[in-house]
């Protein structure tokens, strides 16, 4: 459910909310892979929201296991392209989509 939600925002390039651990969540997803153990990873850049020991000004990327989000649904704010290169491909052994 989660995948196919993120699956399309990164097609149509819109940003999603989610709630994560108690933390809400408001990103813009770039890459949907797996890790090398196989679990489902989003990697996105967080604009707005909240985040364990915060979230810096302007935003920040976020790679997230989508077995930790919950009520992922897209919300209509613009879709925020990030600073510099995605940084942490390195974590994802497998890109099933990209932008």
């Amino acid at each position: 459910m989660h995948h196919d939600v993120i699956r399309d925002a990164i097609i149509s390039k819109r940003s999603v909310t989610a709630q994560e651990n108690g933390y809400t969540r408001r990103f813009s997803p770039h890459k949907l892979g797996r890790e090398s153990n196989g679990e489902d990873v989003v990697i996105g850049y967080q604009y707005a929201g909240d985040r364990p020991g915060g979230l810096p000004k302007g935003g920040d990327w976020c790679c997230l296991r989508l077995s930790s989000l919950d009520e992922v649904e897209p919300n209509g704010d613009e879709w925020v392209r990030g600073h510099g290169e995605v940084p942490r491909d390195h974590l994802v052994s497998l890109v099933v989509w990209n932008c």
